[in-house]
């Protein structure tokens, strides 16, 4: 394969995952609402997990009782689908990414926590813009173009929340947290 074309393979790539993530974001923008048991949609992702990623493990801490989101379940799939995939990729050693979901009030809180390495300072309110990334490209002809997080904040907000990332207060890793306005009542 000549040189240049890799070059075009390269920019190929990046282009359908741009054109890709300029679809998603119409589809974030024009995609009907109904309320859906998040709680139940969150278990059923969290049991497909396992196979998905069968070296990392994850646990689920949630209440027994529906929470009610506003929104679209497909849509809040796909951003536990990335959430879940960063945290297997940046996790290391053997302690399994700790998934808790539960409503307080009309809040819902989801968290992602996992070990591995902290983020660094100067990602501190950049982490969910497009375009960023914290990977290290092992595949020269996989380039990673930082959608991912992005992707998750444009769903959190579709759905009325919020979403941050901050270091484990022990430094052994790092916390995702969305707050997700729901109720508990159907």
């Amino acid at each position: 394969r000549s040189h240049y074309q890799f070059l075009d393979d390269h920019f190929d790539t990046i282009l359908t995952r741009m054109s890709e993530a300029t679809r998603l974001e119409q589809l974030v923008r024009e995609s009907e609402r109904e309320r859906f048991d998040a709680r139940a949609v969150l278990a059923g992702c969290v049991n497909g997990y396992a196979s998905v990623y069968p070296a990392r493990r994850f646990e689920l801490t949630a209440a027994d009782d529906p929470i009610f989101l506003n929104g679209a379940p497909d849509l809040f799939a796909q951003m536990l689908d990335k959430l879940a995939a960063n945290a297997a990729d940046f996790s290391s050693g053997n302690e399994p990414v700790a998934i808790s979901f539960a409503c307080a009030g009309d809040e819902a809180t989801l968290t992602f926590t996992n070990s591995g390495p902290l983020l660094p300072a100067e990602m501190q309110g950049r982490l969910f813009e497009s375009m960023v990334s914290m990977r290290t490209v092992s595949d020269p002809g996989e380039p990673h173009l930082g959608l991912g997080l992005y992707i998750v904040r444009l769903i959190a907000e579709f759905h009325g929340g919020r979403v941050a990332a901050a270091n484990r207060p022990d430094g052994s890793g790092v916390v995702f947290e969305l707050r997700l306005p729901a109720t508990r009542r159907s």
